[in-house]
């Protein structure tokens, strides 16, 4: 797991020196002296609007790719989200193959398909990180990675950035529509859902319908939006079967930008003309699905749940769930 040190070598020798501009466009050749490296600059993979959108500071700090440790060009942003430390890492190899540099480091997801290409979860060097790489080309590869305290809010992350920047990597197709914040960090939001309360929207006797605890745990999340918060109802089966029933309120965050459902959903359930979108294998889990009500164009709420012994049944809490929390929701 060498390169994995380099690798954070690098990552604290660009925190500490700062960013190195680079020129766009591609060396040229000189007479006599054989073809010259590509330059790439990972830092372009992600503008203004799309890092204001995901939650990270503008400013990349650049990394040139060393041969000496055989670490390609890498480009960290941080995040915006006060209360942890957030670290998104995209690099760009234009001059190793994958298998060179990974050099046998264990595979910890299959591949998904994102923003057109491929991506495959390895193994971190240190914990709390989520790294996804794709292949471009012989001697090319991408990776994106997000350093978050949680691993799974860590992969979140990274896939939901990862569309963005594949549209800027060769055979990526263009970005999905993404919603710069429009209020600085720390405003309140407004609308519909800022005053929500998440666990008013089951009764206790509804949960226990479900099959869950009949009182929700309220808690906030800060991964897509600081002004999330979410309840969470206990499964009664114990620790197989049927996993909590979540709803989450989004007062500032349009449907889409849930991680998950930037994609089709596989189906609309419309309750008294809330029109729900059901999204399977929610986050390619293969065992949890979600919902997701878009209740103006910048916010919405989400349900998530799954089914750990039988996937089949993933989404029927969901489905029995979206008329209660529909009823409940203010006019």
């Amino acid at each position: 797991m060498g390169f994995r040190l380099a690798l954070v070598t690098a990552v604290v020798a660009v925190l500490l020196t700062g960013c190195t501009q680079r020129v766009p466009g591609v060396a040229s050749p000189v007479p006599g002296q054989g073809p010259v490296t590509q330059v790439v600059d990972p830092c372009t993979l992600l503008d203004a609007r799309q890092l204001d959108a995901l939650g990270y500071k503008g400013k990349g700090r650049l990394s040139p790719a060393s041969k000496a440790q055989r670490t390609p060009a890498l480009c960290l942003w941080s995040g915006t989200d006060d209360e942890h430390t957030v670290i998104l890492s995209v690099g760009w190899a234009v001059d190793q193959t994958l298998d060179n540099y990974l050099q046998g480091a264990v595979v910890k997801a299959p591949p998904v398909k994102l923003g057109g290409l491929d991506w495959t979860r390895y193994g971190a060097f240190l914990g709390g990180s989520c790294d996804l790489y794709t292949t471009l080309g012989p001697k090319s590869f991408a990776f994106v990675s997000v350093s978050y305290p949680d691993d799974a809010k860590a992969c979140d992350r990274a896939k939901l950035a990862i569309p963005q920047v594949a549209a800027h990597l060769p055979g990526g197709q263009p970005a999905p529509s993404i919603t710069p914040t429009t209020t600085p960090p720390g405003t309140p939001p407004s609308g519909p859902l800022a005053t929500l309360d998440a666990c008013s929207l089951l009764k206790p006797e509804q949960a226990q319908q479900l099959k869950m605890a009949p009182q929700g745990e309220l808690d906030h999340s800060k991964v897509v939006s600081p002004n999330v918060t979410y309840c969470l109802w206990k499964d009664t089966d114990g620790d197989r079967g049927q996993k909590p029933f979540e709803v989450w309120i989004g007062p500032d965050v349009p449907m889409k930008r849930w991680p998950g459902m930037s994609v089709a959903p596989v189906e609309q359930i419309d309750v008294g003309g809330r029109k729900w979108a059901l999204f399977p294998n929610f986050n390619d889990s293969g065992v949890n699905c979600a919902a997701g009500l878009a209740v103006t164009e910048t916010s919405s709420i989400q349900i998530v749940t799954g089914q750990l012994d039988n996937p089949d049944q993933a989404c029927a809490a969901i489905k029995a769930g979206i008329p209660l929390v529909t009823g409940n929701l203010p006019s």
